[in-house]
């Protein structure tokens, strides 16, 4: 499992403490960093599965806050996207319901290796949420600094009600999505099992000789 951010990773690391066969991966923002990081685990490892998890933002009215969107119906772009008429740009143009930063380049680096890929994303803002300029640059590197949130609370105080949206939304998008992953770990395993008692039964016996 792949996540650009520790937050949203952090419910679904805490769930999937007793899945051994699961490995938990937090990457940063963004292409570069992903590609980066898918490359080092297939470069070390031998996944069965290669996941893109986190959140995304929805560009078609149906989805809100909370629901969960997989690949094939997410794009990928290199900013944040926080204008509401960008989003409806962007599902006109490529069809996609749903935005993230990341996920094209896991697929990517799957693709070139040969080893099944999925995207997973929890939307965290509705394709009417629109996200002020000044918050999308405290968020596009993904880690908010303190000193730079409390000066730009100081310059622009509504800036607190936007941040608390966020808080409450991220918080729905991440448990959610660590409920999805977890079920999705749970089916594969069962598929695994069912695979190895098949295989079980269907190879050849060796007589016993007396």
């Amino acid at each position: 499992m792949l996540f650009a951010l520790e937050r949203e990773a952090a419910p679904f690391h805490r769930a999937a403490r007793d899945l051994p066969h699961v490995s938990v991966h937090v990457t940063g923002v963004g292409r570069a960093r992903a590609r980066a990081a898918a490359e080092h685990l297939l470069h070390t490892s031998s996944p069965g599965l290669v996941v893109a998890a986190g959140f995304c933002g929805a560009l078609v009215p149906d989805l809100r806050v909370g629901d969960v969107v997989t690949s094939p119906r997410i794009v990928t772009v290199d900013y944040l996207v926080g204008d509401p008429a960008e989003k409806r740009r962007l599902a006109a143009e490529t069809g996609a319901a749903a935005v993230d930063m990341e996920s094209a380049a896991v697929a990517e680096a799957c693709a070139a290796r040969g080893v099944p890929f999925l995207a997973v994303r929890a939307v965290s803002d509705a394709v009417d949420t629109a996200l002020s300029p000044e918050l999308v640059r405290l968020l596009s590197g993904g880690r908010v600094s303190v000193w730079r949130a409390v000066r730009a609370l100081a310059r622009r105080p509504a800036l607190l009600g936007e941040f608390r949206r966020l808080a409450r939304d991220t918080k729905v998008a991440a448990r959610n999505l660590a409920a999805a992953l977890i079920e999705l770990c749970s089916r594969d395993a069962e598929s695994s099992e069912r695979s190895a008692g098949h295989s079980s039964r269907s190879a050849p016996r060796t007589p016993r000789r007396g």
